[in-house]
């Protein structure tokens, strides 16, 4: 019996990342969420949650902090991080133009949370096939 592929979800907003992680599972995947602000003081933590999870999706809230940008660097820039393919989400206006450009904006599109779901799931495929 195959499991359903794993989405790790980083996200600032913890009730936000409970609700993409429901939506998710729906979609018939496993998701776990970590809270930003906890991984970016403790980046072993995130090492540790791919490594523990190896997940094939990551969904990765791009908040208007300034670590959020640095420490997508370091993840993606690991061994672990650099597996699994990443979905930018944004929750809040920020300079950071030419990542918001990846991203989808759960702010702004009432369909955000669907396009969401279908970026994932196909990304989890897509890596499935792979």
């Amino acid at each position: 019996m195959q499991h359903p592929a794993v989405v790790a979800i980083i996200h600032e907003d913890e009730a936000v990342a409970r609700s993409l992680a429901e939506e998710i599972e729906a979609s018939g995947l496993r998701a776990v969420t970590a809270a930003l602000s906890s991984l970016v003081v403790a980046p072993e933590e995130a090492l540790a949650l791919f490594a523990q999870h190896d997940p094939r999706v990551v969904v990765y809230d791009v908040s208007p902090h300034d670590e959020s940008v640095p420490f997508l660097t370091f993840l993606r820039g690991t061994k672990v991080g650099s597996r699994p393919t990443f979905v930018l989400t944004t929750t809040a206006e920020h300079e950071h133009e030419p990542l918001l450009r990846e991203a989808i904006d759960l702010r702004s599109c009432p369909h955000a949370v669907d396009t969401l779901v279908s970026a994932v799931t196909r990304a989890a495929s897509a890596r499935r096939a792979a």
